[in-house]
């Protein structure tokens, strides 16, 4: 439909105006609508722009039946993210670095509070902190909420006692009197006395009185016998990663969203 006055130039605007609204030149070619994409790290495939995240806190180790949140990081809205790394600490650990298991202690990674798989219910501490950990790439949903934590089993019992006899260094089995056997199975792990001479040793066999475990460093009575997670008092966790702008939402313009 014209216009009474309507010029010829002044009607092919208007009909370019329309075809290119419709997605058609003025031919009548379909246009392709474009966008400009984000430019990527050819090696991994996330933007060149995305911003890093690194969060960790050292707390008191948990009681039975309780959880700490060792480090947390909340994506911001319409940001995607992927999680790197995840270290480890215990005051065990840090004092001799042999001492990886966590017994009663279960390390988690969870993303909006679900597990996130393989890391689940971790008994011993697979990344220490302060050493180079191995690098793995887990995607996080958008807008996640990322969490390390750690939980004490409701089941998990205290051992606290004391060697009742002298101990001799040895490579064969011995049987030793503790000053009580609450809490003592076989295959329990035991932590035995303090500084220099404190070792962790397997319980190999028990009786109502005594248990049999080898010792490869003599103790003097009444060397304190502890469980090897009653000897934890302190953790922490540590998570690093990277998140960026889901180019979905079209392009990021700062101070329209975002951080």
């Amino acid at each position: 439909m014209t216009s009474p006055g309507e010029s010829s130039a002044m009607r092919f605007q208007r009909s370019h105006a329309m075809a290119v609204g419709q997605g058609r030149a003025g031919n009548g070619t379909k246009l392709r609508q474009t966008s400009v994409a984000p430019a990527l790290c050819t090696d991994c495939g996330i933007p060149l722009d995305a911003k890093y995240f690194d969060e960790s806190r050292v707390v008191d180790a948990p009681g039975p039946g309780q959880e700490v949140v060792l480090a947390r990081f909340e994506l911001p809205s319409q940001y995607c993210g992927v999680l790197e790394y995840f270290s480890q600490f215990t005051d065990l650990n840090a004092k001799d670095p042999s001492q990886v298991e966590t017994p009663g202690l279960e390390w988690l990674i969870l993303s909006n509070r679900r597990p996130l798989y393989p890391y689940v219910r971790l008994d011993k501490v697979l990344n220490p902190w302060g050493f180079g950990s191995f690098q793995f790439s887990a995607r996080l949903d958008e807008s996640a909420t990322i969490e390390f934590v750690v939980h004490r089993s409701v089941t998990a019992v205290p051992i606290s006692t004391a060697i009742g006899t002298n101990i001799t260094a040895g490579l064969l089995p011995q049987p030793v009197t503790p000053a009580s056997m609450a809490n003592i199975r076989q295959g329990t792990r035991l932590l035995v006395d303090t500084g220099a001479s404190q070792e962790a040793v397997s319980v190999i066999s028990v009786n109502p009185t005594a248990f049999t475990a080898i010792f490869r460093n003599s103790h003097t009575a009444p060397a304190p016998v502890l469980g090897v997670g009653d000897a934890i008092t302190q953790v922490g966790g540590r998570i690093v990663g990277r998140y960026w702008f889901n180019p979905a939402y079209g392009d990021f313009q700062p101070g329209l969203g975002g951080i």
